[in-house]
């Protein structure tokens, strides 16, 4: 199968883009980042009082204080140096098996891409274990590694570049043989917050009855002959699902988030979906 390069619908794209990535608000030397700046920000360290002037921020009054005292003083924190974000993108050829799931994973990584430049922080693409990571300034960056040519996805392979305290966004169907615990255990490793995003086609989640086909494996792991009668139709469903809960489950253990999308959902709707999976929130 050759190499599919996508090109992604960028204004409807950027019509529905009013999310940013949902961000861990803790210290970044402790979960999210490794260390503090210098200045005064909205961390969780505290660092600080001074007295209150018109406009500040209500909710870092210290209301105990003015109780006692009756004189409004607002707390202070060390400002957070900029989060890093690992965007890691399944970039096999099963992403590609029709254009419809093409044009859809290009619309949702395109969205998120949007998510990960709003934040300010350190992005980076990640999409295969021995090439180094792409920087993402823009969310157009994403069109330079989005081809979808791969025998299998780098989530695939035992180690991926990923930095240590990064937050990390990983989209893929899936659709490889593997252990949900032990794949979701060594994204998360080492990290600040990990999203899983599964994205198939309707149809690779609840096929319908066909009778005799020939399965071809895109990523050129031979074919079968196979016979989809409402038996087997019946167990692939169930396999499917537990796929699924699979993926659910290991996440919710390591403290991770799961969201699965359908292919050719209107874009609005999968953006909303994320946000309330804690994905995504609002600009």
């Amino acid at each position: 199968m050759p190499a599919v390069s996508l090109r992604i619908d960028w204004p409807a794209v950027q019509a529905a883009a009013a999310w940013r990535l949902a961000v861990p608000r803790t210290p970044l030397r402790g979960r999210v980042g490794e260390r503090l700046g210098s200045g005064v920000g909205n961390s969780l360290e505290f660092q600080d009082y001074r007295p209150y002037v018109p406009g500040d921020d209500l909710r870092y009054v210290d209301w105990t204080a003015y109780a006692r005292s009756e004189v409004l003083s607002v707390r202070l924190y060390h400002e957070e140096v900029a989060p890093r974000i690992d965007l890691i993108l399944d970039t096999s050829r099963s992403m590609a098996v029709t254009e419809g799931k093409l044009q859809a994973y290009g619309a949702i990584v395109g969205l998120l891409a949007f998510a990960c430049t709003a934040t300010d922080a350190d992005a980076r693409m990640v999409t295969a274990a021995a090439s180094a990571p792409e920087p993402l300034h823009r969310p157009m960056d994403v069109e330079r590694v989005l081809a979808c040519e791969a025998d299998r996805s780098a989530l695939e392979l035992p180690h991926l570049p990923l930095r240590k305290a990064s937050v990390r966004v990983v989209i893929s169907d899936f659709l490889f043989p593997h252990d949900a615990d032990l794949l979701v255990r060594r994204l998360a490793r080492d990290g600040a917050a990990l999203a899983l995003i599964q994205m198939t086609l309707r149809d690779e989640a609840e096929p319908d009855v066909e009778g005799a086909r020939r399965l071809i494996d895109v990523e050129g792991h031979g074919q079968l002959d196979v016979v989809i009668d409402a038996s087997a139709v019946q167990e692939y469903r169930a396999r499917f699902g537990r796929l699924r809960r699979g993926l659910s489950q290991a996440a919710r253990r390591t403290g991770a988030t799961f969201s699965y999308l359908v292919a050719g959902s209107p874009l609005r709707d999968m953006a909303r979906h994320l946000a309330t999976t804690g994905v995504l929130e609002p600009l």
